[in-house]
């Protein structure tokens, strides 16, 4: 057994560290290599990264008003608020109504009827930080003239750009919606978020007034042929509700968003990340070097093997 283990010596911990040792060998021979791999794919990776335009972030944070504090005492006439199309409890569904709102094409179809909204999304090119103005595609629009120089772009095609730069979320535990829009001017970043923001509460405000009179047309009809003291005094108490209901869709200017952290114009950029693109591209170039050296090796061992034998 003994003669055996001589003639046939098995140490694996010793032929890994020779081929490791091998391997720091041929790698330290090749370090100059190594470097300028890695150099090249750097300052290449650098240049890309200072090419890239600069993006802004504005955020802002909202509440939804909570304004049904007779939901208690119409709770027992639901039946009939259902038939006349009215939802006492309609708050907990406000925050999911806002946010399909705002991500509707329908929305952003009226948002482009405002000045500027649709060639700042679809055509803008870099923005002028010293005069605070975006700079606009020549080939695509005619900002001197407000032309569009192959037609102007239907909001189908703009929706895509919209959904891109803009992000909404609402937490129904905690009853706040978050929302930020991103783009290459932070002007107008604050700008369409607060516009957004206005709109949407209108378009809620809109369609609940237009409900609350429908609402109010059916039950004047329901007062009127009914002469049940009981029901009179509920089909009341509904109408009350739809009058306040249009009364402070007209005075209110906030008629169910609260904004608690109003749109700002932000001061530093949101992307991109320049340092962590500079880093990837130094590490993608230190692997690359690696690999070219080293197969470059086996290589040439190959091309020696072949030339060797007979």
């Amino acid at each position: 057994m003994a003669q055996l283990d001589q003639t046939h010596p098995s140490n694996p911990s010793k032929e890994i560290t020779v081929d490791l040792k091998e391997l720091i060998g041929l790698l330290w021979g090749g370090r100059k290599l190594i470097i300028l791999i890695t150099s090249v794919i750097a300052v290449c990776t650098m240049v890309y990264a200072l090419s890239l335009t600069n993006y802004y972030r504005s955020e802002a944070i909202m509440s939804l008003m909570v304004t049904d504090q007779q939901s208690i005492g119409l709770a027992r006439i639901g039946s009939l608020a259902s038939f006349a199309g009215i939802n006492l409890k309609s708050e907990g569904t406000k925050g999911a109504m806002i946010v399909n709102t705002i991500n509707s094409r329908a929305f952003l179809k009226h948002l482009l009827s405002f000045d500027d909204v649709l060639p700042s999304i679809v055509a803008a090119e870099s923005y002028d930080s010293e005069s605070k103005k975006l700079v606009f595609d020549p080939d695509i629009y005619d900002a001197t003239n407000k032309e569009w120089l192959e037609g102007e772009p239907n909001y189908l095609l703009a929706y895509e750009n919209y959904r891109s730069i803009l992000t909404v979320q609402f937490q129904d535990s905690r009853n706040i919606i978050y929302l930020d829009v991103e783009h290459i001017s932070p002007v107008f970043a604050q700008e369409l978020l607060t516009l957004i923001i206005r709109e949407a509460d209108n378009a809620i405000r809109e369609r609940d007034v237009k409900r609350a009179n429908e609402a109010l047309e059916y039950l004047t009809s329901a007062l009127a042929r009914t002469a049940l003291t009981e029901i009179r005094t509920s089909i009341t108490m509904l109408m009350r509700k739809e009058l306040e209901q249009k009364m402070r869709g007209g005075i209110s200017s906030n008629f169910v968003i609260n904004v608690i952290d109003p749109p700002y114009i932000p001061i530093y950029k949101s992307k991109p990340i320049r340092s962590y693109i500079c880093l990837i591209g130094a590490f993608f170039g230190v692997v690359i070097g690696i690999l070219w050296v080293v197969v470059r090796h086996f290589y040439a061992l190959t091309q020696i093997k072949q030339t060797s034998t007979p």
